[in-house]
C-alpha cells in the first residue's frame, strides 16, 4: 500500500509516460497536480518506488518509467472507471450479436471496436491454442496435385494448410480419406 504522496507521484509518472513515451523527470513530477513538493522530495520518493518495483530508471541520467507493477497499481486503484454512453453500449451489443467468422477476424474487429469506443489503442487476445481441441478436420482437393487440410478448433479458430498430393490421387481417394479421418495421402 502506498501513502498519499507516493500515490500522487506514481500517478503523475504513469500519466506523463503514457502521454509522452519518455522517461519522466523529477522536476516535471514536482509540478504535477496533487504532488506539490520539491524535486529532491520527488527524487527520494521515486527511489523508494523504484525499490518497491513500481518504477525503473532506464539509465543513470534518465527519469523514471513505470513497470508492470506500477501500471497494474495505476489501473487497479488510480484510474477512474469509465462508463460507455448509450450509443456506444448499443454499438457493442449489436457487434457481438452479429459477430461470427474466423477467430482472427473477430479479434481484429473487436480490437477496432474497442479502440473506436474508448479512443485509445486497443489489443484483444484470444484464448491460447494449446487449450483448443480439434472439432473437425476436412481434406479439400484444390487441384490434381494440391489439397488443403482445414481444421476447426474448439476455440473458434480455423487453421488451414496446403499440401502437395501424389500424382495418382483422385477425388474418390480424397473423399475416402475424409470419411476415414486418415490423411496420409
Amino acid at each position: 500500500m502506498l501513502d498519499e504522496r507516493k500515490t500522487a507521484i506514481l500517478r503523475a509518472v504513469v500519466q506523463d509516460y503514457i502521454a509522452t513515451a519518455q522517461p519522466v523527470g523529477t522536476t516535471h513530477v514536482a509540478s504535477a497536480p496533487g504532488v506539490q513538493v520539491s524535486s529532491a522530495t520527488v527524487r527520494n520518493e521515486m527511489a523508494v518506488l523504484e525499490q518497491e518495483g513500481s518504477l525503473v530508471q532506464p539509465h543513470t541520467s534518465a527519469g523514471r518509467v513505470p513497470t508492470d507493477k506500477g501500471y497494474r497499481f495505476f489501473v487497479d486503484t488510480l484510474a477512474a472507471p469509465g462508463l460507455l454512453d448509450e450509443l456506444s453500449t448499443q454499438r457493442v451489443a449489436t457487434f457481438f450479436e452479429t459477430a461470427h467468422g474466423r477467430l482472427e477476424e473477430m479479434l481484429h474487429q473487436t480490437s477496432n471496436l474497442l479502440a473506436h469506443v474508448t479512443q485509445h489503442a486497443a489489443m484483444v487476445v484470444g484464448p491460447g491454442a494449446e487449450r483448443a481441441v480439434v472439432r473437425s478436420v476436412q481434406l479439400v482437393g484444390l487441384s490434381a496435385t494440391t489439397a488443403m487440410i482445414v481444421a476447426v478448433l474448439s476455440n473458434g479458430s480455423v487453421d488451414n494448410q496446403s499440401i502437395e498430393l501424389p500424382p495418382d490421387t483422385s477425388d474418390v481417394r480424397l473423399a475416402a480419406r475424409n470419411r476415414a479421418r486418415n490423411f496420409e495421402v
